[in-house]
């Protein structure tokens, strides 16, 4: 549903709508094998779900994509590059993935955070976390130490959308309003 949300809005761009259907619905296929190892967190298991499913989809012979004038180099690309800490190319398709998935996660948050919040600590913000927030970057996995961390860091996803209507939604689906305010619950101004 994200995909489709930033690519409607979109129309600068000539989308092909089976590729856009097909990088949203195979960008996580390398968590059904994370599955097994009894997280979806590649931290904690070590497994690169997004690595394992480019591999997945470059060593799969999809010949309907050629049917529907899917270019399968630009999904490997989309599923690997999804949830890596940047990406620096210019595939568009990537790029839509990135956001799609962000925007997808950022849209459930508060039932994320209901979950996590027991593997976090409520004292404080680190240094590192409150630092990037405040230079307009993404904070580091390795920088996540409190909840006011965690929220920092997805706050800090706003730096790396690449659509307006990403943005646009983050805002106006009071998302980040959301995350201002459990942040400032937690005594950290920002």
């Amino acid at each position: 549903m994200a995909g489709i949300d930033i690519t409607s809005f979109e129309k600068g761009l000539d989308w092909n709508d089976y590729q856009v259907g097909t990088v949203c619905l195979l960008h996580d296929i390398g968590r059904f094998d994370q599955a097994l190892l009894g997280s979806f967190s590649d931290i904690k298991t070590g497994f690169d779900h997004a690595l394992m499913g480019s591999e997945m989809v470059k060593n799969h012979e999809f010949m309907e994509f050629e049917v529907v004038g899917i270019n399968k180099k630009s999904v490997v690309e989309s599923v690997r590059h999804h949830s890596a800490f940047s990406y620096q190319g210019d595939d568009v398709y990537a790029k839509l993935t990135r956001d799609a998935d962000k925007l997808a996660l950022l849209r459930t948050m508060p039932e994320i955070l209901a979950v996590k919040v027991e593997e976090y600590s409520n004292n404080g913000v680190t240094e590192e976390a409150l630092r990037a927030y405040k230079a307009g970057t993404m904070v580091r996995n390795e920088d996540i130490n409190t909840k006011a961390d965690l929220l920092l860091a997805w706050l800090g996803w706003e730096s790396d959308f690449n659509f307006s209507k990403t943005e646009s939604c983050f805002v106006s689906e009071g998302i980040k309003e959301w995350m201002m305010g459990e942040v400032a619950l937690l005594g950290v101004m920002v």
